[in-house]
């Protein structure tokens, strides 16, 4: 779990929400044929690493681990702060990591970031079509400092909508998970009844050289 100084460190230093007359987040524009794109601008405690994020589950693969449910929570509540709705359409995204120590790839980081903010900062992680990335060192302030930006945020129903899409399909996959080990578990059952009715034949075969 994040300190509670450095998650109010990284509260401080969020932007904050600017709404539109239409309550939108941070007053995107369409005038004529010119746009100003939506974005999302967050600043964020630097994650964990990718080794320590996901963890192996039997029958699931990698999962996140309790470090990674933890950081997720804490950037859900970032992101709720600016009071924006996640972007819809095409998503570019750049951003600047600070590391606390000179370790650790930048490649990695990008898939733990990716992770924490899908669904949160853009509907879903195929959205993003550009990455702009620059990887810097600050043991005093460790962070991530980001902004993506898209033609549009989602409607409240949208992203709604998206949640329940989401929900559906995790359901979904815990249902198929939990048939195929009922399967084999009767499999493995059925296999252990047969061997059980193989062994007496078997010792009859030694004992007499011949089954009858």
């Amino acid at each position: 779990m994040w300190p509670g100084e450095e998650q109010e460190a990284c509260r401080q230093l969020v932007a904050p929400p600017l709404l539109s007359r239409h309550g939108q987040h941070d007053g995107c524009q369409v005038s004529g044929s010119s746009a100003t794109p939506c974005e999302v601008r967050l600043v964020l405690p630097y994650p964990p690493s990718a080794n320590t994020y996901w963890k192996p589950s039997r029958g699931r693969g990698l999962v996140p681990s309790g470090e990674a449910l933890a950081y997720k929570a804490t950037v859900a509540r970032l992101v709720a702060a600016t009071g924006a709705q996640p972007l819809a359409g095409p998503v570019r995204l750049s951003l600047t990591a600070f590391r606390p120590r000179r370790v650790g790839d930048l490649d990695n980081t990008l898939k733990v970031l990716g992770d924490a903010l899908n669904g949160l900062a853009w509907l879903d992680d195929e959205q993003v079509v550009a990455i702009h990335a620059e990887r810097a060192d600050d043991a005093k302030a460790p962070r991530v400092e980001l902004v993506a930006t898209a033609k549009r945020h989602a409607t409240p129903e949208e992203a709604a909508a998206h949640r329940q899409a989401r929900a559906e399909r995790a359901a979904k996959a815990r249902a198929t998970r939990n048939r195929n080990r009922a399967a084999k578990a009767k499999g493995q059952v059925s296999r252990k009844r047969l061997a059980d009715l193989a062994t007496p034949a078997v010792k009859r075969v030694r004992v007499g050289g011949a089954v009858g």
